[in-house]
């Protein structure tokens, strides 16, 4: 009976000690804590509640709003949830499927950031700026600028509205991207699609130099010159200025995407290529040196006129400039006084410089010009009974001068009249004072 009473005692302060340090040691006593990762064994799915065993230590759940979209899980799998309330008021563990999955995707975005190793995603959304792709709740963004040649949207203009419908047709895409920047705490994380293939594109561009003639086809036509693709990476650029040795207005008039071309590397620069097609092509001005000469008389058609001159056509390749000042030998505002658009006249060549393909023209040393539109017979003529300019001007820089030396002498004077002898000044009042008393 003794002892019985003994082991009863034992019993109580067992369990009286192990209350106690429950008490004192609180969450610790688990091996884990709220806002942590923990794997759990799904006992239940239901529509709105996942029952799991957590690490065999504490029953837990998650509720509907905490789990991901189409997720699959089945009874008996290991997951790894994040714990967001250690005991609910029935005891407990509240978890979530979907913050579990937005730190593993933190990590794992993390390590390939660190790594260079690239990632698939898939695209969810377009923006004039680029394309967005969204897993365990974290928006990536890929820049417009980020994307490979096979996907840029290169569109004439730049007109953003077609911008924003070629990239729409990239939504439910997969992509290999490069994460190139990635910082938890701002929530930003930015992807390159062009940077996956870098290292490759940067081997197979090194093969190429300045000079070098290439085959290839146009891959995009935009208001400042064309895209060439010579290789599934490489593609480079043909500048506007660089499709023909006379002037090219409307790229879409002579070329279309898909045509085959071959070109000039002119240069090779931070890994990009640029290209040339009137390199591949002899040289018109060098011709146009041994065959026009100063003081020649050509005639050529107007082609273009701007607010300095107009420029005018002497053939199929060679273009010359008749300056504003050589229109006429009166003042012209508008060149459009004097030559019409797309009408033909003779010129005189004033000046040649084939290294800069230029030629001067002029019109008024011909001897033909017509009188300005709307415009007096003289323009530049002064009316009657008023005097030259350069007497006028003389006559008026003398005034001035005569007007400075006598302001210069009153100055003179006003300043003599302000200096007084020393001495006390008398008073008015003195004076008057003085006066009264001889009157008396």
């Amino acid at each position: 009976m003794q002892k019985t009473d003994e082991k009863k005692i034992k019993e109580s302060r067992a369990t009286e000690s192990m209350a106690s340090l429950i008490e004192e040691a609180g969450d610790t006593l688990l091996p884990y804590k709220e806002g942590e990762i923990v794997e759990a064994k799904v006992l239940s799915v239901s529509r709105n509640k996942i029952w799991v065993d957590v690490q065999g230590l504490s029953l837990g759940y998650i509720p509907e709003k905490e789990i991901t979209l189409n997720s699959d899980v089945k009874v008996g799998d290991t997951i790894l949830t994040y714990v967001i309330l250690l005991e609910d008021e029935d005891g407990n563990v509240v978890l979530s499927l979907k913050r579990a999955d937005r730190e593993r995707y933190w990590k794992n975005m993390e390590e390939r950031y660190k790594t260079g190793e690239p990632v698939e995603i898939t695209i969810n959304e377009a923006n004039k700026g680029g394309l967005i792709s969204e897993i365990g709740g974290i928006p990536g963004f890929l820049p417009v600028s980020q994307l490979s040649p096979e996907h840029y949207p290169r569109v004439a203009g730049g007109d953003r509205d077609e911008i924003l419908s070629r990239l729409s047709k990239l939504i439910g895409e997969k992509l290999y991207v490069k994460v190139i920047n990635c910082d938890k705490s701002s929530n930003k994380l930015i992807f390159s699609e062009k940077a996956v293939d870098a290292e490759k594109l940067a081997s197979k561009i090194e093969k190429y130099k300045a000079g070098d003639i290439v085959e290839g086809k146009i891959s995009g036509i935009v208001d400042f010159g064309l895209f060439v693709k010579i290789d599934p990476l490489v593609e480079g650029l043909v500048h506007i200025s660089e499709v023909s040795w006379s002037r090219v207005s409307d790229l879409n008039k002579l070329f279309k995407v898909g045509d085959p071309i071959k070109v000039m590397i002119i240069a090779v620069e931070d890994g990009r290529l640029s290209l040339s097609l009137k390199k591949l092509a002899n040289d018109p001005w060098t011709a146009a040196a041994r065959k026009y000469k100063v003081g020649d008389k050509i005639s050529g058609e107007v082609t273009k006129i701007t607010p300095f001159g107009a420029f005018v056509s002497l053939d199929s390749a060679i273009d010359g400039l008749v300056h504003v000042s050589e229109l006429s030998d009166q003042h012209i505002i508008d060149p459009g006084q004097i030559v019409e658009l797309g009408k033909t006249y003779d010129f005189k060549i004033i000046s040649i410089e084939p290294e800069t393909h230029r030629l001067g023209l002029s019109l008024k040393a011909v001897g033909k010009t017509k009188e300005p539109k709307n415009l007096p017979a003289d323009a530049t003529a002064l009316p009657a009974g008023m005097p030259s300019a350069k007497p006028m001007a003389a006559r008026q820089a003398g005034e001035r001068t005569e007007e400075r030396k006598k302001s210069g002498t009153k100055t003179l004077e006003t300043k003599e009249k302000k200096v007084e002898k020393p001495g006390k000044a008398k008073s008015p009042k003195i004076k008057q004072s003085k006066a009264n008393k001889e009157e008396k």
